[in-house]
């Protein structure tokens, strides 16, 4: 019997665009990979974020054989999406991710100060673009290139606080029997690996930085490709 070629679902963070993924995209179809891309911008208003995900990666696989990969805060979410697309033989990658907390919400899965600052942040029920959170830190530094920077920061949205404070189910069986990997791409993620190695995930790093799969696109995916391969 000959295996159909997995499609990999990109699922980018919720505070940013499916825009991060337009070079890793790229890249890997050159490669010859099956890839979808999940646009999480217009379920930001449905009345369950995550069930209104889950559904959309449903619809976008169609029950293929999935690599599942979530960027950042789309971690969260990843177990609802295996769940959803159901397949036999999935593989689920956090890239630089949170791990799930199922069973909280965003905003309490948090460290209690972290928790203050975001709901203060948080102005008439959302949150501001995620570019407007560090203002000491510059973007031209992680995102140097000014088209790429300008593809990747436009149209950020203004979550609903209706996102960061709903709680999240708990995963069921295509979850607890797939693969799980964690792609370490920053430092700042470094204690997030050490804590998904505990739990049972392969583990593999790379030296770069949160968006590396915008500005090292080929880096990112020889490590992706390479731990599916293992």
């Amino acid at each position: 019997m000959v295996l159909a070629e997995p499609t990999i679902l990109l699922v980018h963070s919720p505070l940013l665009t499916s825009a991060t993924w337009d070079a890793l995209r790229s890249h890997l179809e050159a490669a010859g990979r099956r890839v979808a891309v999940l646009d999480l911008r217009p379920l930001v208003e449905s009345p369950s974020f995550h069930a209104a995900v889950c559904a959309a990666a449903a619809n976008v696989t169609h029950g293929a054989p999935t690599v599942v990969v979530g960027h950042s805060r789309a971690g969260a979410y990843l177990p609802g999406i295996a769940d959803a697309v159901g397949s036999d033989r999935l593989d689920v990658v956090s890239l630089d991710a949170r791990l799930p907390h199922p069973g909280t919400s965003w905003c309490g899965s948090l460290p209690p100060e972290r928790a203050t600052w975001l709901r203060e942040m948080a102005a008439s029920g959302r949150l501001p673009r995620w570019d407007t959170w560090f203002p000491d830190v510059s973007l031209a530094d992680v995102l140097p290139d000014p088209d790429q920077r300008r593809r990747v920061l436009c149209g950020l949205p203004e979550l609903p606080w209706k996102i960061v404070s709903e709680v999240l189910p708990a995963p069921g069986r295509a979850w607890d029997s797939a693969r799980h990997i964690y792609l370490q791409l920053s430092a700042a993620y470094q204690s997030t690996a050490e804590r998904a190695k505990e739990r049972g995930y392969q583990v593999r790093s790379l030296d770069a930085d949160h968006l590396a799969m915008v500005t090292q696109p080929a880096r990112v995916m020889d490590l992706l490709l390479s731990a599916l391969e293992q």
